[in-house]
């Protein structure tokens, strides 16, 4: 008896951490939501990296985001573009443009945040505080997780 309550115990506490950790990776303020915020790594090395998340916008008015700051890098807004022969060049891009309920997907081969200069090496499960910068809402801090790039294409940013 006592160990089926002690199994119901950990499945459930083991199901609260889950689900508690799961939605802690997304912000939300005045109607923006940044949903998992992350830093793919693929070694320790790296002196660049790339970080990917999505932009939802709940409001009824369009937002830009207009800069990012961080103390770890020096930080970009890059968009990724793969030509005829599928080599990738990047592009300095000022500002993004978050239309009104709808989102803006930061992701490999498109939008990304470039940070160079890093610091410190990125180390898995590490924490880096960067802010998204918008036009409309103004500032918000986000904690972007460094995550192990696995199943990730290195290739695009090999020359970072």
């Amino acid at each position: 008896m006592m160990s089926k309550f002690l199994f119901v115990i950990i499945t459930a506490s083991a199901f609260f951490i889950y689900h508690t950790t799961s939605h802690a990776h997304e912000i939300e303020l005045g109607g923006i939501t940044i949903k998992h915020p992350m830093i793919p790594i693929f070694g320790s090395k790296m002196k660049t990296a790339v970080g990917y998340f999505t932009i939802v916008n709940k409001t009824n008015e369009a937002d830009e985001l207009i800069t990012i700051k961080t103390n770890f890098a020096n930080a970009m807004i890059h968009k990724s573009k793969i030509d005829d022969n599928g080599l990738a060049t990047m592009e300095h891009i000022e500002k993004v443009l978050i239309p009104s309920n709808s989102s803006v997907v930061f992701e490999q081969e498109s939008l990304h945040i470039m940070f160079t200069a890093l610091k410190e090496p990125l180390e898995e499960y590490m924490d880096k505080k960067v802010t998204l910068v918008f036009k409309k809402l103004g500032n918000i801090e986000v904690e972007f997780q460094v995550e192990k790039a696995s199943s990730m294409k290195m290739n695009n940013h090999k020359d970072h």
